[in-house]
C-alpha cells in the first residue's frame, strides 16, 4: 500500500505563502489589542521569526493531547506548510491589527479549535487512554501560546542577533498576554510575571512525551516541497529546528545536534546576523508592523 503522506505526495508549498500579505489598514489611530512600539511588536514584527514555525509546532505537538487532537481532527497531512503559514497570518493579524481585525481573526481561530475534542486512543507516558482534550482547554492553550512566545524570542536571539534583558523579557512576556486572552488561554493560568513563565515553561518541557503522531506532523513539516523547488531547503529547516529544539526534543523527533546541521545552523545564524543591521525596514521586518505604525500614528495628527 502507498504512503499517502510520502514527501512527493506532499503539495508543493508556493514561495509567495511565506509572505503573508498585511491585513487592511484599519481603523486610524486604533492601537489594537498589543502594546504599540513594545518587546512583543518588535520581537513579532522581525521577519526572521519564520525561521521558528517548524520547531514551534513540534514543540506543540511533543504535548500528547495536543497530539491527539491535531491527529484526530487537523487536516496537517493534507499541506502542513500551508496551515503552518495559516496559523503565521492569524498570529501577525493578532498581533499588529487594529481591535475588530486582532478579534476577527482569533474569533476565526477558535470556530475551527471548537470541533477539537475527544479522548486519547491510546496510552503514553503520564497521559492514560480516554483522557479527554479540548483545543479550547486553557492549559493546552496556554502551552501553544508559551511556544510562540519562547520560539520568537529564541529565533530573535540566535538568527536576528537581539539578545533581550531582564526587564525586557519581562515586558515581552506581560505584553504577550493580550494576545494570550484572545487565543482562550484565562487569566487564571497565565503565568504572574517573565520569571514566572520561564519555570513554567523548563516544568512543562521536561514533561512532553513525543508520540508517533507528532513524528508524522515533524516528518511532514520538515519534508515540505516548494514552488519553484529550492533545492536544500527542507534539509535546513531541519537544521535550524534541531538548533531551536530542547535537545531531548530534537533527539525524541530524530533531530539529532550532527556536526552537518551544527555548521549549517551557524552559517545562517552568521549571515543573517551580519545582514540584519542594514537591511531596509521592509525586508527585516513584516510589512503588518508598518500597517500598525502609520494606523496608530494617525492619532497623532
Amino acid at each position: 500500500m502507498s504512503d499517502e503522506r510520502a514527501p512527493g505526495r506532499l503539495p508543493r508549498l508556493p514561495l509567495r505563502a511565506a509572505f503573508p500579505p498585511p491585513p487592511g489598514p484599519g481603523r486610524p489611530g486604533d492601537p489594537g489589542v498589543c502594546v504599540p512600539g513594545g518587546v512583543f511588536r518588535a520581537v513579532t514584527a522581525e521577519r526572521a521569526t519564520v525561521l521558528g514555525g517548524p520547531a514551534a509546532i513540534l514543540l506543540q505537538v511533543a504535548h500528547p493531547l495536543v497530539a491527539e487532537g491535531v491527529a484526530v481532527h487537523s487536516d496537517y497531512t493534507a499541506g502542513p506548510a500551508h496551515r503552518l503559514l495559516a496559523t503565521l497570518q492569524a498570529a501577525l493579524t493578532v498581533t499588529f491589527g487594529d481591535t475588530e481585525q486582532a478579534r476577527a481573526a482569533a474569533r476565526h481561530v477558535g470556530a475551527q479549535h471548537a470541533r477539537v475534542r475527544g479522548t486519547t486512543r491510546t496510552a503514553v507516558p503520564g497521559t492514560p487512554a480516554g483522557t479527554p482534550y479540548r483545543a479550547g482547554d486553557p492549559d493546552l492553550a496556554l502551552w501553544v501560546h508559551a511556544t510562540l512566545v519562547h520560539t520568537a524570542r529564541r529565533v530573535v536571539e540566535r538568527y536576528v542577533g537581539r539578545r533581550l534583558d531582564a526587564a525586557e523579557r519581562e515586558r515581552h512576556w506581560q505584553e504577550s498576554k493580550p494576545f494570550a486572552r484572545l487565543f482562550a488561554v484565562s487569566p487564571a493560568v497565565l503565568p504572574r510575571t517573565g520569571a514566572d513563565f520561564e519555570e513554567y515553561w523548563r516544568t512543562a518541557v521536561a514533561r512532553l512525551v513525543v508520540t508517533d503522531a507528532a513524528r508524522t506532523v515533524a516528518r511532514d513539516i520538515l519534508t515540505q516541497r516548494t514552488s519553484p523547488p529550492l533545492p536544500g531547503v527542507a534539509a535546513l529547516a531541519r537544521s535550524v529546528t534541531a538548533d531551536l529544539l530542547p535537545p531531548r526534543v530534537a533527539d525524541a523527533y530524530g533531530l539529532e545536534r550532527t556536526p552537518g546541521r551544527r555548521a549549517s545552523a551557524a552559517a545562517l545564524r552568521t549571515l543573517l546576523r551580519t545582514a540584519r543591521p542594514v537591511l531596509p525596514r521592509r525586508v527585516a521586518l513584516w510589512p503588518h508592523a508598518e500597517v500598525a505604525r502609520r494606523r496608530t500614528a494617525a492619532a497623532l495628527r
